[in-house]
């Protein structure tokens, strides 16, 4: 599976990742519409499209997600965060000035432990809420997502937002460095580390 890193300047450079198979394409946290992922990556224009995986419900992580929608993508996205994305001020859409305030469209909820087959890859679900209630990173060879719950650097989400909770993403952050630190971490916002190097700078920071 290759990994493609876009972002989008325009709303808090959110990362949006595309997860590219011989035979498909899924992308996580969608910010970036399909049109300029082609332009990126022109080979997805002739692949299968399977899933929008979102870490969380925040728009400025499914901003482009009706373009992915209308290639055939499925949307899924953790349960306790489902009725986020129908809810402008529940989604943070009042820190932002665009064209889409929410996701009404069909969605498949996942909860911890479910695993979910993206092209040759088994992603496997890891509730890390307390960014948002329904928080989740994706876990698969050798990599994560962590979307808003741990960025590079040591640096952790919000949680004076709604539905967010600090003790919850204390815990989280207590599950995420328990797993391998080889994994290569990828999240919402800021460049690519390793889990290794986020857990040291964590700990030296001690600002939870």
């Amino acid at each position: 599976m290759e990994i493609i890193t876009l972002k989008n300047p325009k709303i808090f450079a959110s990362n949006c990742y595309l997860c590219v198979s011989d035979n498909a394409f899924s992308v996580v946290d969608p910010s970036v519409s399909y049109e300029d992922a082609v332009n990126t990556c022109p080979k997805i224009d002739g692949l299968k499209a399977e899933y929008v995986l979102l870490t969380h419900g925040h728009v400025d992580h499914f901003w482009e997600i009706d373009s992915y929608v209308k290639r055939g993508c499925k949307v899924i996205i953790s349960e306790k965060d489902a009725n986020i994305i129908a809810n402008p001020s529940m989604n943070c859409f009042e820190f932002l000035d665009g064209n889409i305030d929410s996701y009404n469209g069909e969605f498949t909820v996942v909860k911890n432990g479910d695993v979910i087959t993206v092209g040759e890859n088994e992603f496997t679900v890891i509730a890390t809420p307390g960014h948002t209630a329904g928080s989740v990173s994706y876990m698969t060879d050798g990599v994560i997502f962590t979307g808003d719950t741990l960025f590079a650097g040591g640096v952790f989400g919000r949680y004076d937002l709604p539905t967010s909770n600090g003790a919850e993403l204390l815990h989280s952050l207590r599950s995420l460095f328990a797993l391998p630190e080889e994994l290569i971490l990828y999240s919402g916002h800021g460049e690519k580390t390793t889990l290794k190097a986020t857990k040291h700078a964590f700990f030296n920071r001690r600002e939870i």
